[in-house]
């Protein structure tokens, strides 16, 4: 299941599909425990990973060097792309928020696929994949109030790949995070849950929002 998910997800969907059985030919699934780091700040180069269920924690480095919560990867996303195409340290740490599964593509595989054709639009696509998804949830920010904030990073944040038929989107997000990633405090996310909760926008749980009409979020 998690190899079928994989080849359909948004980036592996739009390359050959010869190079994408060669990407994930050898690929592992493998299990990580909650608070596991995944990927370490400054670690020189690293894998590739489509995480198949859970949810991983993005932590940066502030000006004063302390790591704090920047994004929330969902399933059917890839991550790690930057220390394992350009071979240099990352710029971000990642760790399992929950228990977590994802698909493992060792990075020398993709060293042994570097001289093909393939490769460069491949990693063009991925790299402008996660530009996109990154930009989309950062910008404007700056400009917003804050409950705009919250409903801007839940917008950006339910735009990621859903499975094949569902017309719903699940966050796996706490308030905290939520609060900590959009810049506010957890009470104006409360707030906001409440509000879009009553209007049927969204659906919470525990340490999850299940986004029902991603338009509304915005509107």
């Amino acid at each position: 299941m998690a190899l079928a998910a994989a080849r359909n997800s948004a980036w592996l969907s739009q390359q050959d599909p010869e190079f994408c059985e060669r990407v994930l030919r050898n690929s592992k699934l493998i299990k990580f425990a909650k608070d596991e780091r995944i990927i370490g700040l400054d670690e020189k180069g690293s894998n590739i990973y489509f995480l198949f269920e859970g949810a991983v924690q993005v932590l940066v480095p502030r000006a004063d060097l302390e790591i704090v919560p920047s994004h929330v990867v969902s399933p059917l996303e890839w991550f790690g792309e930057y220390g394992a195409l350009t071979g240099r340290d990352n710029i971000a740490e990642y760790r399992a928020r929950m228990p977590s599964s994802a698909l493992v593509v060792l990075q020398s595989r993709l060293a042994a696929l570097e001289g093909e054709p393939s490769f460069r639009k491949a990693a063009t696509d991925l790299f402008g994949d996660t530009f996109k998804r990154q930009l989309e949830l950062s910008t404007g920010l700056a400009g917003l109030k804050g409950e705009e904030r919250v409903r801007s990073k839940l917008h950006a944040l339910a735009g990621a790949p859903r499975p094949a038929g569902s017309m719903e989107r699940k966050i796996v997000v706490s308030h905290d995070e939520l609060a900590a990633i959009s810049c506010v405090s957890r009470t104006v996310v409360a707030k906001v849950l409440s509000q879009l909760s009553d209007e049927g926008t969204i659906v919470t749980g525990y340490r999850n929002i299940t986004v029902l009409h991603r338009d509304r979020l915005i509107s």
